[in-house]
């Protein structure tokens, strides 16, 4: 199954994604286009849209029966669920974060998170 994702908005059809992206004046790269292939994929994709993790639960609240809290390899990438928001440093200006966010929601982030986050990335292959 393949859906398409603009913002906030899900379609069947190529087509109608990409007109709906045109008449909000985004770039080509806005159109996220979701592959679910199994029953496993489809649990985990929902399970990200509902924001459920896998981290240890406490005994009092063990997780639903059946629920896949993770994507597997082959299943949904992060980036296709995290494209509807960004993360900027507390110390940019409130006008340069509008700006750089082009309408997505803006998460703001301490600057020792930056940071963390700079030095991961200078870490990891590919980079």
């Amino acid at each position: 199954m393949i859906v398409y994702n603009i913002e906030r908005g899900w379609f069947p059809m190529k087509n109608d994604a990409d007109a709906h992206r045109r008449r909000l004046g985004l770039k080509p790269a806005a159109l996220a286009t979701v592959r679910i292939e199994s029953r496993e994929e489809l649990a985990a994709f929902l399970n990200a849209l509902m924001g459920l993790k896998k981290e240890p639960a406490e005994p009092a609240e063990p997780p639903p029966a059946g629920a896949v809290l993770e994507p597997q390899p082959q299943g949904v990438q992060p980036e296709v669920i995290e494209r509807n928001y960004i993360e900027v440093p507390d110390f940019v200006p409130m006008f340069l974060a509008k700006k750089q966010a082009g309408g997505k929601e803006i998460r703001w982030i301490t600057e020792e998170e930056w940071n963390a986050s700079l030095a991961s990335c200078e870490t990891s292959p590919g980079s």
